[in-house]
């Protein structure tokens, strides 16, 4: 093997409602990168192929970490729209956006029309772990 070919890896195709605070969806999640696929890494990175054209069912809970959170909502045509919630902020957010979220600030995210990419980029290799105080 060559001397970094372990750093090259393949997304892993993960079901939704594995993920802490999230249900059930017909959502394409592909887990890019986390200490499972790639053991040096501090960053997991995960990307959802989204078709809110159909309701989606609430999938989402409001949740918080320890740690700060990125999300980027993406389409060819400006088409995909998530609600995000912050705190008691309620936002209706359209591609192209990023959203950042400081640790410590209670979150969703839910798709309500349109189709696109999801990108959830979370800075800490302890992503499944909630803060202590949901």
């Amino acid at each position: 093997m060559n001397k970094y070919q372990k750093f090259i890896k393949k997304g892993v195709i993960e079901s939704l409602d594995k993920v802490p605070f999230h249900g059930k969806a017909p959502i394409k999640r592909l887990s890019m990168l986390n200490k499972s696929l790639i053991p040096q890494s501090d960053t997991h990175i995960a990307v959802h192929f989204v078709d809110a054209s159909k309701d989606l069912p609430k999938y989402s809970k409001l949740h918080k970490h320890n740690h700060d959170e990125i999300n980027l909502i993406l389409s060819e045509d400006s088409s995909l729209t998530y609600e995000i919630q912050l705190e008691d902020e309620s936002y209706e957010v359209t591609s192209p956006s990023t959203i950042f979220i400081p640790k410590g600030i209670k979150h969703s995210a839910q798709a309500i029309s349109g189709k696109g990419i999801f990108v959830c980029v979370i800075l800490s290799n302890n992503h499944d772990l909630p803060s202590k105080k949901n």
